[in-house]
């Protein structure tokens, strides 16, 4: 267990939070914080990816197809 210091305003807005996670605890809040910022930081890589317009149709023909099966 570790203890952090946070201003009343972040501290605020923290309770905020887990109020609207309906998150149990303090840590539940900020793992889903940080799973958050790995998401955005992974759409943000993902924007930067080039593919070749074949490679492309590939990857959606597969994408679709597991979409299907999910579906069903």
């Amino acid at each position: 267990m570790k203890t952090i210091a946070v201003d009343e305003s972040t501290w605020k807005k923290i309770k905020m939070l887990k109020d609207k996670l309906e998150a149990k605890s303090y840590d539940e809040v900020l793992q889903k914080l940080i799973e958050t910022w790995h998401l955005v930081e992974l759409d943000k890589k993902v924007d930067k990816v080039v593919v070749k317009e074949e490679e492309a149709e590939t990857l959606l023909s597969v994408l679709n197809k597991i979409k299907k099966k999910g579906e069903s």
